[in-house]
This record gives C-alpha cells, sequence and structure tokens, in this order.
C-alpha cells in the first residue's frame, strides 16, 4: 500500500496548484477583483471592465510567449473564479502588445 501514497499525493499537490494557477504573474485564483485590475494594469491594456464581475484586458503572456486577450471572471465573495486565453493576432510583441 506504502507504493501508491507517494504517487497519490503528487496528484493531489498537482491538482491544489493547477486549481489556483492563472498563468498571470501575482494573480491566483480567489484574490479580489481590486487586486487582480491592480496586478494587471502596468502590463496590460486593459479595454473593458464590469466591476467585480469580470475585467478584458490584452497584453503579452509569459505562459504562450505571445500577445493574448485575456478574460477574468468573478463570482461575488470568492473573488476571482476563471481565466480564458485567446490569440491576438492584431497585437504585436515588438509593439508591447499593443
Amino acid at each position: 500500500m506504502k507504493i501508491y501514497l507517494l504517487p497519490l499525493a503528487a496528484l493531489i499537490t498537482s491538482c491544489t496548484s493547477m486549481t489556483t494557477t492563472t498563468g498571470e504573474p501575482g494573480i491566483s485564483m480567489g484574490d479580489s477583483y481590486e487586486k487582480v485590475l491592480a496586478s494587471l494594469k502596468p502590463n496590460n491594456n486593459i479595454t473593458k471592465t464590469i466591476e467585480g464581475g469580470g475585467i478584458r484586458a490584452e497584453g503579452y503572456s509569459a505562459m504562450t510567449k505571445d500577445c493574448r486577450v485575456k478574460y477574468f471572471i468573478f463570482q461575488g465573495d470568492d473573488g476571482l473564479q476563471q481565466v480564458n486565453y485567446e490569440p491576438a493576432q492584431n497585437l504585436s510583441i515588438a509593439n508591447k502588445c499593443r
């Protein structure tokens, strides 16, 4: 039975870390709308906000190493619940993803 404990622990740990990873430095699932907005502003172009509900931003993605449209979806007091990325062919890394 001890043989299965280590892989099970590794699986649980990887699942836990996957649920908190957003692909954006300094942003974790469950973070508040205000914290995410403040973290995004310096390096992204904020194109749309829905107070407390969602943020649409354009900028560089270290995860995919290209420019992306980024969507951050919030759920009341639970904070950030979903992050989606879409390709942004109209943006250029040479132009700082603007």
